[in-house]
Parts: C-alpha cells; sequence; structure tokens
C-alpha cells in the first residue's frame, strides 16, 4: 500500500508545472537531455563573452562584449526553444544563453554546453591546470586575448573554444582556428609545429 501512495506521490510530482513533462512541452527532442540541468551549478570552463544591453552571452561566444571570466559558478534556471537561462551566482545577473542555429547543425547542443559548463567536481582541477600554465597562457587567459606563443589549451581558456561549425574535425590537431569577433567580423588564430600561437589574423 505504502507503495502505491508513493508512486502516486511521484507521479503527481512529475506532471506539476515544472516538472519533467511540463517542462518538456514545446521543446525540439535535441533540448530534453538538457532539462537535467536545470538546478544545477556549473563553472565556466572557457571565458565568455555577454551583451550586457540585451543580457545574452551567444553559443558562437563573439570575441566582444563583456568578459565574463573562467571558473565564475552558474545555476542553469530554465531551458526553453532556443537558449538556456543561467544565473551568475556571484552578480545575481541572469543571462539568456542563446543557442546560435549554425551550432544546432554542427554538434549536440549537449555536447556543445559539456565544453563550457563544467560539473563543479572540475572547477578546482581546471584552476589547478591553468596554474600550471606558462606565464603566457596566463596573461592571455586574465587578459581574454590570444598572445604569440600561448598553447592550444590555453587559447581555449582565454576566448572559447572554435566555433564547431567552422572547426571541422579534432580541433586540438587543426594548425588553424577560426572565431567571430562579431555577426560579420572573424578572426584566425594559426599554430606552429609545436602547438603554439604563430600569428592572428583579422
Amino acid at each position: 500500500m505504502k507503495r502505491f501512495f508513493l508512486f502516486v506521490f511521484l507521479l503527481t510530482v512529475m506532471l506539476l508545472p515544472g516538472g519533467r513533462p511540463a517542462a518538456a512541452k514545446g521543446l525540439p527532442p535535441e533540448n530534453l537531455p538538457l532539462l537535467d540541468m536545470v538546478g544545477r551549478t556549473y563553472c565556466l570552463g572557457t571565458n565568455l563573452h555577454a551583451d550586457l544591453n540585451f543580457g545574452k552571452i551567444s553559443s558562437v561566444n563573439y570575441q566582444k562584449g563583456t568578459l565574463i571570466p573562467w571558473g565564475r559558478r552558474f545555476r542553469v534556471e530554465r531551458v526553453l526553444r532556443n537558449r538556456m537561462m543561467i544565473l551568475d551566482l556571484k552578480t545575481g545577473r541572469t543571462y539568456k544563453y542563446e543557442f546560435h542555429r549554425n551550432t544546432r547543425s554542427a554538434t549536440s547542443l549537449k555536447k556543445h554546453l559539456a565544453r563550457v559548463f563544467l560539473d563543479e567536481s572540475e572547477c578546482d582541477r581546471l584552476a589547478a591546470r591553468v596554474e600550471r600554465m606558462s606565464d603566457v597562457d596566463k596573461d592571455g587567459i586574465y587578459q581574454g586575448r590570444v598572445l604569440p606563443g600561448m598553447s592550444r589549451e590555453g587559447v581555449i581558456i582565454a576566448i572559447g573554444w572554435p566555433p564547431e561549425f567552422a572547426n571541422r574535425g579534432d580541433v586540438m590537431k587543426l594548425r588553424s582556428w577560426y572565431y567571430w569577433v562579431g555577426r560579420f567580423d572573424k578572426m584566425e588564430v594559426l599554430f606552429d609545429r609545436r602547438g603554439r600561437v604563430a600569428i592572428v589574423r583579422d
């Protein structure tokens, strides 16, 4: 009898507004795995750039706007069709993390977000990796820009992962990465044979 009442209780909770079936209404199938992120806290694995006027961050991570530093803690508040609402636990500000259509076409949203938002258990390991990096990597990371001599990992933390739709294959083996500065402007980061930044082209 107790099991029956427990079953009824759980079913009722699931069907209440905010339960997964209600939250999933109207979402495309590729968004459904993201519902497991709601209510959880993550830290940024890379620097991000935010448009404060509109309170949004693009999955392309355009290289302009206000820098939000790696390691910052965010809580996922809600998943919608084309964006995810995230709360900056330091400032109390809520942002729209927008899923660009080209990001959707190049990879799964779950895979994309796993690169940007790290489980809290990984935050200390990330900080330890940064601490072991070269001085030029650290300078680029804390300035949020690419400097000659930086490693691939340093570039990723400094300005984010290169957008998936413009950098196909194993990015850690590519000799050049493309980033978008704005909607119509991009830049190219070229690496030498040692995997260090050689040239940055606008």
